[in-house]
C-alpha cells in the first residue's frame, strides 16, 4: 500500500510538495488546476517541480478538475474541454506522471435526457482515453453518485472501454453515493487507484479520516482483501495537521500500530 495526497490547486506546487515530502508521503496525485496549477504554471515552474519531486523520491499521479464536463449538450463547448484536458494531459505527462484520473459529468439533472447524457459521457470518455493513451497516460475514472454516473451506467461505459476506475471511497458512501461494497461487487478488477476522505454519509466533504461517519476501519479491511497499491488521501482541510494525521491513522489501519511505530522511527528517528 503506498499513501500519497493532492495538492491544492491554490497554493504553490512546489510549496505544496514539499510539505507533503517532509510529512514523509509516498508519491503526490498533482491536480492539474487552477489557479496556481494550471498547464501554463507548471510549465513556468518544471524545473523546480521535477526538482522536487525527485529529491522526495516521488512518484507521480494526476488529476483533473471536477468541472471540466464531459457530456456538456453544446458539441463547440465539449470539443474545447477536451482540448483543454489534452494540454492539461501534457504538463502532467511532462511531469513523468502515469495515471490520469477524470470525472464523469456533474451538469444538473434536467439539461439533456438522460441517455443523451449517457451517450456523450461515453464518447468524450472514449476520445480521452485516447488522448491520454497517446502521452503515456492510462485513463482512469472517478465515481462521484448515481446522479453523475450510476453504477449502472458505469457497467455500459466499461463494456465499450478497456479502462480502469479510481475508487472513491468518500464518495461511495454519500447519501446518493450507492455504496463501496455495490461499486466493488461490479467492478473490483477495474480498480487502479483509490481517493480515501470521510464525510457524514449525507454530503461529499473530504474530511480528515475519523472526522465524519463513515466506517473508516472496515472500508479499510474490505480494500485491503484484495487491494495494495496507491491510496491518495483527499483530505480538503485547510489545517495540514489533519492530513498528517489521516496518514497515520491509515497506516495503524493497514499495518498496525506496532509497525507504524517502528516505520515512523526509521523515517524521523530520535535525535
Amino acid at each position: 500500500m503506498i499513501i500519497g495526497a493532492m495538492n491544492s490547486p491554490k497554493n504553490d506546487l512546489v510549496s505544496e510538495l514539499q510539505l507533503f515530502g517532509e510529512m514523509g508521503f509516498d508519491f503526490v496525485e498533482i491536480t492539474v488546476e487552477s489557479p496556481a496549477a494550471t498547464p501554463e504554471k507548471i510549465a513556468a515552474n518544471k524545473k523546480a517541480i521535477l526538482d522536487t519531486l525527485h529529491s522526495y523520491n516521488f512518484g507521480v499521479l494526476s488529476h483533473y478538475p471536477w468541472y471540466f464536463s464531459v457530456a456538456h449538450p453544446y458539441q463547440t463547448i465539449q470539443d474545447a474541454i477536451i482540448r483543454e484536458f489534452a494540454r492539461a494531459f501534457d504538463a502532467a505527462a511532462s511531469l513523468g506522471a502515469k495515471y490520469a484520473t477524470i470525472h464523469t459529468e456533474f451538469m444538473p439533472a434536467g439539461i439533456q435526457d438522460r441517455p443523451v447524457h449517457r451517450a456523450k459521457t461515453i464518447d468524450s470518455v472514449k476520445k480521452l482515453h485516447k488522448e491520454a493513451a497517446e502521452r503515456g497516460l492510462q485513463l482512469l475514472i472517478e465515481n462521484y453518485n448515481a446522479s453523475s454516473f450510476s453504477i449502472k451506467e458505469f457497467k455500459e461505459l466499461f463494456s465499450d472501454l478497456d479502462t480502469g476506475m479510481t475508487l472513491d471511497i468518500g464518495h461511495a458512501s454519500t447519501s446518493d453515493g450507492e455504496g463501496m461494497s455495490n461499486y466493488l461487487a461490479q467492478f473490483k478488477k477495474r480498480v487502479r487507484h483509490v481517493h480515501l476522505h470521510d464525510n457524514d454519509k449525507r454530503q461529499d466533504q473530504h474530511l480528515p479520516l475519523g472526522a465524519g461517519k463513515i466506517d473508516i476501519a472496515k472500508a479499510v479491511a474490505e480494500l485491503k482483501s484484495f487491494y495494495d497499491a496507491t491510496i491518495t488521501l483527499e483530505v480538503h482541510s485547510s489545517d495540514r495537521e489533519y492530513l498528517e494525521a489521516s496518514k497515520d491513522r491509515l497506516e495503524i489501519l493497514w499495518y498496525g500500530k506496532e509497525h507504524h511505530e517502528r516505520n515512523k522511527e526509521y523515517q524521523m528517528p530520535k535525535k
